[in-house]
């Protein structure tokens, strides 16, 4: 019985995992950028739950939160990494200006929110437990692993059915080529990162009920963030998933049975294990989308 919850536990953080790390898998897959900011685009989305949900529902909140997160991570990529990307910097600037624009986000997050740390609350529809067989579940926590499972699928037919997904392809593979037959890469790599934030935005919205929203979210998820892109390998986000779910069941039964530090060890411990033998991780080769 508790093997199972366990398992349960690590599929509901590994969907977590699998939302933040698809969009810094894909901008990193279609331009080589490294986006330290990713997890402040988190932050905030569990922030602006927590004003948002009491007034206009959970299901607008993450439409809202979605828009405005998408909305500032557009503003970052034209203002900030554009810039670097066209001037053709190394992408140790590109590393250091997102840092910047983290460690500024955290401070104004305290000043706005304040430093103590919050939950946000379970949707009214989504509380209470769920019974499958002897196992009684969280319901909401359920509705986290269905709604990555869902999106996935759909961000994977995205990218093979559509045509926007075949232009992230073309570029992905050869930007100059693919510019040179009328692609307009820049604007479909501002697209793509404004898709990656606004979904970061979402993962922070639904992570609120379940682990603490505070100012420094957005770092100290980080390190196990790029454990996850890392190990499934950079670019692939069939990699994601596998890897995903992986890390969160190797951090629930760590926590579980042994402690939080633990957990967060044995993460990194099973990455370096499978880059031994694989380098560029379980799918690295596959490429963005495969």
């Amino acid at each position: 019985m508790i093997f199972v919850l366990q398992v349960l536990n690590g599929l509901t953080i590994g969907a977590i995992y699998i939302l933040l790390a698809s969009g810094l898998t894909i901008v990193f897959g279609l331009q080589g950028i490294v986006n330290v900011a990713h997890g402040v685009f988190y932050m905030l989305g569990a922030y602006l739950a927590i004003d948002l949900y009491p007034r206009i529902g959970f299901a607008a909140t993450l439409v809202v939160v979605f828009l405005i997160t998408g909305a500032l991570g557009l503003v970052l990529e034209l203002v900030g990494v554009r810039p670097l990307v066209r001037w053709k910097r190394h992408g140790m600037q590109v590393l250091v200006l997102t840092l910047g624009v983290a460690i500024i986000a955290s401070e104004v997050t305290k000043l706005i929110w304040g430093p103590v740390p919050r939950l946000s609350e379970v949707p009214a529809a989504l509380a209470g437990a769920t019974t499958i067989g002897p196992i009684v579940y969280p319901t909401y926590w359920l509705f986290v692993m269905g709604f990555t499972a869902l999106f996935m699928t759909l961000l994977a037919l995205a990218f093979y059915r559509t045509t926007l997904g075949i232009l992230v392809q073309s570029i992905a593979l050869n930007s100059e080529i693919a510019q040179a037959m009328g692609t307009n890469a820049p604007r479909i790599n501002s697209l793509v990162f404004a898709l990656g934030t606004g979904v970061a935005g979402v993962a922070g919205v639904l992570a609120g009920p379940i682990l603490s929203v505070y100012p420094t979210m957005c770092f100290d998820l980080l390190m196990i963030l790029f454990v996850v892109v890392i190990l499934g390998g950079l670019g692939s986000l069939l990699g994601i998933v596998v890897s995903g779910i992986l890390i969160g069941l190797v951090n629930a039964f760590g926590v579980a049975y042994l402690t939080g530090t633990v957990g967060n060890i044995l993460a990194f411990a099973v990455m370096i294990a499978v880059l031994i033998f694989r380098p560029l991780g379980l799918f690295g080769r596959a490429g963005i989308l495969k």
